[in-house]
């Protein structure tokens, strides 16, 4: 058995080192893979050694293509014996959308959590017995090391909650700031961190229009009399490197990622993997990898579903008001910062390691090998 895996793997984003990732798992478990990126925006961003080795390997032969690209990119093809689409959304319906007919010309679709799974089989996706979930793996090694320290001296001695992640509609920060500033008094020794890309803006250009939300955010609670009252949140708006990131994940304290839909979240599992115990919306893919009975890996808050409001989609056809995606409970938020604040010294710090192991390469590897063959 030959596996072709195509993917957008070269686009320095979450969604490529999840494309990386599952090459490396499938190569891992002795299946001979062979890989191509497909550019997306015309990155070229670094990969590691072992994936060059893959894309210098020939094509031919190819039993099997998985393609792990946008679904207006996939190729209906009989080629191969099978045909494997690979497929993410964070809206709780994709009917309306073009994508969902790009996706029966495949044999296979493989999605990432069982929240999506069973909103493609309520969509009634037609590709019979062949919808799969294949959670996003991870090399285990990369959490059981040290790394550089960071150190920002105003908030070295506070509680440190932390963001990773975009800026945009979907991530939800605002709900983050609110949620920090109003069950946290300025007294007490806390902090918010919040490290922010967004595509297309420079680090001057994010870091202003975050400072802008902020002072907006605030001046709304109207809880002390100036927004300069308030305590003052680290924005980190510059590009940090595989190490630096994990570097703020151990300096950090309580991941925050309460957003309105999530694949899987590779900094939320991250931080679950680091110990740091991630707030999560209860929906995609955090409710597949967070414990529910055990809060030291971290929690999904509740919440409702609402109509999408979106200003800032990738594509004109998602997240319209067609759909519907998740909005956490504020209340719930908070309840969770106050917890993993109040009970920071009682939290397992390895039991979000052990968690992590579930979705190692070997694991998935296996797994997808498994499905490969069936």
């Amino acid at each position: 058995m030959k596996v072709l895996y195509l993917g957008h793997y070269r686009e320095s984003t979450g969604w490529a080192q999840a494309a990386i990732d599952y090459i490396l798992a499938l190569d891992s478990v002795g299946v001979d893979v062979v890989c191509r990126n497909v550019s997306l925006t015309g990155k070229e961003g670094s990969v590691p050694p072992k994936i060059l080795e893959l894309e210098s390997k020939d094509t031919r032969d190819c039993d099997v293509c998985i393609q792990h690209l946008l679904p207006h990119h996939l190729v209906g093809t009989k080629r191969f014996k099978k045909n494997i689409a690979f497929f993410v959304s964070e809206s709780t319906s994709i009917k309306t959308i073009p994508w969902f007919v790009d996706l029966h010309q495949m044999d296979e679709v493989w999605v990432p959590n069982k929240d999506l799974w069973q909103s493609l089989i309520n969509d009634g996706l037609v590709v019979p017995n062949s919808l799969k979930v294949v959670p996003h793996t991870f090399n285990m090694d990369k959490y059981k090391s040290g790394t550089q320290q960071i150190s920002i001296e105003e908030i070295n001695h506070k509680f440190k909650f932390y963001y990773i992640g975009d800026l945009n509609d979907r991530k939800n920060l605002p709900s983050i700031i609110r949620c920090f500033h109003s069950e946290f008094d300025k007294s007490e020794p806390v902090s918010l961190i919040l490290k922010i890309r967004r595509f297309g803006s420079s680090p001057e250009q994010v870091k202003e229009i975050v400072n802008h939300s902020l002072r907006e955010i605030k001046s709304r609670l109207r809880m002390y009399p100036q927004v300069e009252d308030y305590i003052t949140e680290v924005v980190i708006p510059e590009d940090i490197d595989g190490e630096g990131i994990k570097a703020l994940h151990q300096y950090g304290d309580c991941f925050l990622s309460p957003t309105h839909g999530e694949a899987w979240s590779i900094p939320s599992f991250e931080a679950m993997a680091f110990g740091k115990t991630p707030i999560c919306s209860s929906f995609g893919g955090p409710k597949d990898f967070i414990d529910k009975d055990n809060p030291s890996t971290g929690t999904c808050v509740g919440g409702n579903f609402s109509v999408c409001q979106c200003t800032d989609a990738a594509f004109p056809d998602i997240f319209t008001g067609r759909e519907e995606w998740f909005s956490p409970s504020e209340s719930e938020i908070k309840k969770a910062m106050r917890y993993y604040y109040e009970n920071r010294d009682n939290i397992d710090r390895f039991a979000g390691l052990k968690q992590a192991e579930k979705f190692s390469y070997e694991v998935i590897g296996n797994m997808m090998k498994e499905y490969i063959n069936g």
